[in-house]
């Protein structure tokens, strides 16, 4: 029994094998026989040893379930109060993030935290916010990308099917660089661009708008937690967007209500010409619409080729620029005509039209009455900076007001053309220069600048009339006219230079701010045009020559208009006792 309970206590050993409790109870039978042991107390002593190890195992078998399952339930319990510390600190985020949102009063700004918040670092990465309207995605704010990507942000139709049942969408390798979104960015900004993240912000079950982002929030948090997360800001924050963009709209609606109220009553006060008053009305339209020049351009119906530029506004350009600017703004006036409909143009649009130059955005409006285009309202921008919907408003508001109110403007503008103009030559009259010349040189006074006048007498007109008839008479007037008018555009100057019929065959030419050899120079320029010229009637060329006199103003010698004009007549009478067909110049009066 001695070698029974050394071995028993080997058998309580808690990993003793089962080949070990077999060679024990081997060596036990053996010392029994050998002792002398009946079979039946060895058989006895062998299975008290097996039923012992049985229940040691079957104990130890329940011990290990118990540990395992206690193992099991601490893990649980740990995960579970790592799911609520996060869960907090999760919550913890949303508020803060809520109570930022909820402070601020402005739509802009509530957006402009959203992507400080996710884009914080625009080196490393992206976002923007996109408001639909009218299907369309446009730009409302942006952070990180360059100004050359889209105004307009183009889906495909399944991403917006996913984001109308997921709400967010994740955008990655090939599927984000096959995207339409993702040919919208700049190749500038297409290198931070790893993933891209599609949130939707909705409206009474619609989507009204999209938020793209690079990167998720917080950083260093499993993504479905940030997904969990900018789905339940994005509930919050969707309501409150739809808050401020309701705001936005009535404020929007306002402001477009007032400035047209403002560009009305401009148009009903009273101007001292109908053409001042559309300079007003146009530079005002210019003004509130943030653009660099404004023009209105009048057509005849069905011939658009044929436009011409009645009132421009806006910053000065010099000579070269300004008729390269208005070939542009001609080109996109035909466009707009054409297409019959408001067109907005910027950046890529402009170039595949030409316009390649000066001009990075355009809106040109038509003016149609009774169906027929009859010109264009057309704002140009040097910034490639697409005009918003409140110039587009603004334009269309314009040119529908304008082509209400153009003929009569029109009509008025052409009677008091009439009134000023000489119905035979075209030119100013004599009361109009008189006037005209009290204006230029009040003004050359008050500046202490230089104002010169030229008198022109056609030779021998009284001949030219007994010759060859009144009528070509008057057919030679109107062609010297045209070249006065002609040799005028050529001249640059800061005011406007004036052409007039002084009387019978006189006429005269007013030059502001040019002084004595730059007048000599038009002059002589004018004489030979006009003993040049080929003018003739019934097949008949009729040879003409002219003699003119000139005088330019000096604070010394001139003190009155009167002055002034007597020192040219006084030329002019030199240049007909010369000889005639010549230039003479005074800068005084002949005594």
């Amino acid at each position: 029994m001695e070698k029974f309970y050394s071995f028993s206590q080997i058998f309580r050993k808690r990993r003793a094998p089962l080949y070990f409790l077999i060679a024990s109870i081997i060596e036990v039978f053996t010392n029994h026989v050998a002792s002398g042991a009946s079979s039946a107390s060895v058989l006895a002593i062998a299975s008290v040893c097996l039923l012992q190890y049985v229940v040691y195992t079957m104990k130890m078998s329940a011990v290990r379930k118990e540990n395992a399952e206690f193992q099991q339930h601490y893990h649980d319990v740990e995960e579970e109060l790592n799911d609520v510390q996060s869960d907090r600190a999760m919550t913890l985020i949303e508020n803060h993030i809520l109570r930022e949102f909820v402070a601020q009063s402005e739509f802009d700004q509530t957006i402009d935290l959203l992507l400080k918040r996710y884009v914080p670092s625009i080196r490393e990465g992206l976002g923007l916010y996109l408001n639909r309207v009218n299907d369309e995605f446009k730009v409302r704010d942006s952070r990180g990308i360059t100004r050359n990507s889209k105004a307009v942000f183009e889906f495909d139709e399944r991403q917006l099917k996913q984001l109308k049942t997921q709400n967010v969408i994740i955008l990655r390798g090939q599927e984000l660089r096959n995207s339409k979104i993702y040919q919208c960015f700049d190749e500038q900004d297409k290198p931070r661009i790893h993933k891209l993240c599609l949130l939707a912000v909705y409206d009474k079950n619609a989507i009204s708008g999209v938020f793209l982002t690079t990167n998720l929030y917080p950083d260093g948090v499993d993504e479905q937690q940030q997904i969990k997360l900018a789905k339940r800001l994005l509930v919050c924050v969707s309501r409150n967007i739809v808050k401020n963009q309701d705001y936005e709209s009535y404020r929007f609606e306002l402001r477009v209500t007032r400035e047209q109220l403002e560009l009305r009553a401009l148009a009903d006060q009273q101007f001292k010409t109908p053409v001042i008053m559309l300079e007003e009305f146009l530079d005002r339209l210019r003004q509130l619409t943030n653009s660099s020049r404004a023009s209105l351009f009048l057509s005849t119906p069905h011939d658009f080729s044929n436009c011409k530029s009645i009132v421009d506004c806006g910053m000065t350009l010099q000579a070269g620029v300004k008729t390269r600017w208005k070939e542009h703004e001609l080109t996109l006036v035909r466009l707009g005509l054409n297409s019959g409909e408001n067109t907005s143009l910027s950046g890529e649009q402009l170039e595949n039209h030409g316009v390649r130059s000066l001009i990075g955005a355009a809106l040109v409006s038509p003016l149609i009455t009774n169906r027929k285009r009859i010109g264009a309202i057309c704002l140009t921008n040097q910034e490639c900076q697409p005009f918003d919907e409140r110039a587009l408003r603004l334009i269309s508001w314009a040119s529908q007001f304008l082509s209400n109110t153009l003929l009569k403007v029109l009509n008025h503008a052409n009677i008091e053309k009439q009134a000023r103009q000489d119905g035979l030559t075209g030119l100013v009259n004599r009361r109009s220069f008189d006037e005209l010349i009290d204006n230029a040189f009040g003004r050359a006074q008050a500046a202490q600048s230089a104002c010169s006048l030229i008198l022109i007498d056609l030779d021998h007109f009284k001949s030219i009339n007994d010759t060859y008839g009144h009528q070509a008479g008057d057919e030679v007037l109107r062609r010297v006219a045209r070249i006065l008018q002609d040799r005028i555009k050529e001249i640059r100057s800061s005011d406007n230079v004036i052409a007039a019929r002084y009387g019978g065959e006189e006429l005269a030419i007013l030059l502001p701010e040019i002084g004595l050899a730059g007048a000599e120079r038009i002059a002589e320029v004018i004489r030979h045009s006009i003993e040049t010229a080929i003018i003739e009637f019934n097949a008949t060329r009729i040879p003409v020559t002219a003699s003119l006199g000139l005088s330019t103003y000096t604070s010394q010698a001139m003190e009155s208009v009167q002055t002034l004009v007597a020192a040219a007549d006084g030329a002019l009478y030199q240049a007909k006792s010369d000889g005639r067909n010549r230039v003479c110049s005074l800068t005084s009066a002949p005594v």
